[in-house]
């Protein structure tokens, strides 16, 4: 690995403690459950999440190592470092990894030979069989859970936090881009400057979430950062010219577009980030839908059927003589 991806890591592991907020856990469960919905990686992805997780196992609680150690134990071919790290940790910890075939005894010869027959298990493809094979491409889907928690944590940090995590996040869990749907035309970056130069936010919010196919809150809320990286982001991915990127950060929002030299920072990480780590970010937003339409097949029937069932129990209330003692009306939880 060389410095420059060493340089990030040591200042992954800093973050949090901002606001009194320490989000190394988060991160460290985020990415962890990216890298094990993938069931087989190349050496680079397993060395730089085993990078990344040692320098953040060492920063976070027993609780998060413990989870950590829960999420690993059950992949099929999880980072023997990181591994060996959990199991040899409080017994709390080490539990899930009990009986671990990476834990178990080996003679030099076997140590030795590990590495390669690592790199060759994870070269090789898998024959799981013909009816198993729409279970492995399921693997590789964002999850509604993880992806809004990801999404969370990308929102709540800081300019710094977030170049990271973008410069970071492709490399330890590689996203299958081909499943990303994705408007790229010009049309689309043209109704996109022109609601920005209009400074109709609302509208740039509806074109974007069309384009990206995310849900319109998901692109309202990008619209409205303060910051400005999700708009790059999701420009990087949409693969705008860089001028038209620039007139759209000075315009869409104030917050953004007061300061020049913050459009020119975001300018140049729309340069250093690559377009696979702008699809996995993307990935992510597109999983959110998920969520919504699970809320949406759980809404009632007809508009006012909550309304009637409440009503009911209140119309033969009122029937009864009296009240049971000690009767309390149930709460309504939506």
């Amino acid at each position: 690995m060389d410095s420059h991806s060493l340089a990030n890591l040591d200042n992954l592991t800093l973050l949090g403690s901002r606001g009194g907020v320490d989000m190394r856990p988060t991160l460290l469960r985020v990415l962890t459950d990216l890298y094990v919905q993938k069931l087989t990686h190349t050496p680079d992805e397993e060395r730089h999440y085993t990078e990344l997780a040692l320098r953040l196992l060492d920063a976070v609680d027993v609780a998060t190592r413990a989870a950590v150690a829960g999420r690993l134990a059950h992949h099929l071919s999880p980072p023997p470092r990181v591994i060996r790290r959990l199991g040899a940790d409080l017994s709390e910890v080490a539990a899930p990894l009990r009986g671990h075939p990476l834990l178990e005894p080996v003679d030099k010869a076997s140590e030795v030979a590990s590495p390669a027959m690592s790199v060759a298990e994870v070269a090789e493809p898998i024959d799981v069989g013909e009816e198993s094979r729409p279970a492995v491409d399921a693997s590789h889907a964002i999850g509604f859970d993880i992806a809004s928690e990801l999404n969370e944590l990308f929102f709540a940090a800081n300019a710094n936090e977030r170049r990271l995590i973008l410069l970071n996040l492709e490399v330890v869990a590689p996203s299958p881009t081909d499943r990303i749907e994705i408007t790229r035309d010009a049309s689309a970056g043209q109704r996109l400057e022109t609601a920005a130069l209009a400074r109709n936010r609302e509208d740039f919010a509806r074109h974007l979430a069309h384009s990206l196919r995310i849900p319109h809150a998901q692109a309202r809320r990008i619209a409205s950062d303060d910051l400005g990286e999700p708009i790059v982001t999701a420009a990087k991915a949409l693969n705008m010219r860089r001028d038209v990127v620039c007139r759209i950060l000075l315009f869409v929002n104030s917050a953004v577009g007061h300061s020049v030299e913050r459009v020119h920072a975001l300018a140049a990480l729309y340069d250093e980030m690559p377009t696979q780590a702008a699809e996995h970010m993307v990935a992510i937003w597109q999983a959110l839908h998920i969520g919504a339409r699970a809320a949406a097949r759980h809404l009632p029937l007809l508009w006012n059927d909550e309304t009637r069932a409440r009503a009911r129990p209140e119309t033969a209330a009122a029937q009864r003589p009296a009240a049971a003692p000690g009767w309390n009306e149930r709460r309504n939880i939506s």
